[in-house]
């Protein structure tokens, strides 16, 4: 609620709760036992501080089903013109039901849709990375992101915060890719008019100093541009539409979200890099390399594999070097449609790395001190061992249909 400047409780036959048109994207909370006691109408509690009290423990915002389309290698400008590296295009964007199941002709249904051979409405995704502990997460804004914890441990604690007809898992690299492509639509911060050139690229967080932990939802207001670039705790809170900074042209702290505005999802450009649920194989389809030594640093074994709905899985080929030596590296000529990969490499000069065998686990966004090679569509590798600086993300897939309507 603008006016108030606090969120509100709403019901599912709100015509205002969201707009995707106006970019305003569905949100929805997990209350904690301070607000289950609230009714339509009343406000909620989230935290301003790392004290502060909250009702909510987790915030998620929705990712309608959709085709998607990209004109060219870097999509096409609402004007006609191509996009560039620097200044990507438009990704087209048809909001679908359940019951179409085939794509309209040169668009691509988002596979993130799929889940468990089901075809899905839509899914929930975290509004921020990961917050709180192992035993007690939360998807809270300006606080600390959960780090130094490996891809298994951010996969059971991701699995704590499912509810009642939803399931809840650490987000696959499909699912941060259906975010990412939304975010750069006429739906999202690439559509929001109140952005212009640069700025229409999702502001990165850049929140800590060298100690690599970052608060979520922060932002120095501005897309990064230069290396080791950081405010330690951040200038601009998700929330802050004040300009701070004489460097940003406007919307200082939404600009950070994936639609320019508070109804987005947020620490997808900076913030700690996210571990996704996207491994490049080892031989016969078996965990990544070093699953069954002393290099096994993501912790799973092959008896604590997830089921395979839980996660990406790209193939790999043998590459030999001409002193004769050799590894497994990603085969690049298959395209994953919709995971941010080949199809969107180096949009905004992000970072475009991809896994091998000696670090097969894929993570995004970057951290928020690598310049401009910071961003939605950036990628790169890492072996999956508890590190600082590496957070993830939850996400709620509902076990049933809510509707084949468009929104939600």
């Amino acid at each position: 609620d603008n006016a108030k400047k606090a969120w509100v409780i709403t019901t599912t036959s709100d015509p205002d709760w969201y707009d995707y048109s106006k970019q305003e994207w569905a949100n929805a909370v997990i209350l904690n036992d301070n607000g289950k006691s609230k009714h339509e109408g009343d406000t909620l509690i989230v935290p301003t501080s790392e004290s502060a009290d909250t009702d909510v423990k987790a915030m998620f915002v929705w990712i309608p089903r959709y085709e998607y389309m990209i004109e060219g290698q870097y999509g096409k400008h609402t004007d006609g013109t191509d996009g560039t590296q620097t200044l990507p295009g438009e990704i087209k964007v048809n909001f679908i039901g359940t019951e179409k199941t085939q794509a309209t002709a040169d668009y691509h249904i988002h596979p993130a849709f799929t889940f468990d051979e089901q075809e899905l409405s839509g899914i929930w995704v975290g509004k921020f990375e990961t917050t709180g502990d192992v035993s007690t997460p939360t998807v809270l804004p300006n606080l600390k992101s959960l780090v130094n914890i490996d891809v298994k441990t951010m996969f059971d604690t991701a699995q704590q915060l499912k509810v009642t007809g939803y399931d809840s898992h650490m987000a696959k690299n499909s699912e941060w890719g259906a975010v990412a492509y939304l975010s750069q639509s006429k739906y999202g911060k690439y559509g929001n008019p109140n952005y212009t050139g640069a700025n229409k690229e999702v502001y990165t967080n850049t929140s800590a100093d060298y100690s690599n932990v970052y608060y979520t939802g922060r932002s120095l207001g501005k897309p990064s541009t230069e290396i080791l670039e950081y405010s330690a705790n951040g200038i601009c809170t998700y929330d802050n539409m004040n300009l701070t900074t004489s460097e940003t042209e406007n919307l200082c702290g939404e600009g950070a979200s994936t639609t320019g505005n508070i109804t987005g999802v947020y620490d997808m450009s900076g913030g700690n890099m996210e571990f996704v649920m996207g491994y490049l194989e080892g031989i016969n389809g078996s965990l990544p390399w070093g699953s069954t030594s002393s290099e096994n640093y993501a912790g799973f074994t092959e008896d604590t594999k997830p089921e395979s709905k839980y996660y990406d899985a790209y193939k790999a080929i043998y590459v030999t070097y001409p002193d004769g030596s050799g590894e497994y590296v990603f085969d690049e000529s298959i395209v994953y449609k919709g995971h941010a990969l080949s199809e969107t490499i180096g949009w905004y000069r992000d970072n475009g790395a991809i896994v091998d065998s000696n670090r097969p686990w894929f993570h995004r966004g970057l951290m928020g001190l690598r310049g401009d090679a910071t961003g939605v569509f950036s990628s790169d590798w890492g072996h999956g061992g508890a590190e600082e600086g590496y957070s993830f993300r939850v996400v709620l897939v509902p076990w049933f249909h809510l509707s084949t309507s468009t929104t939600g």
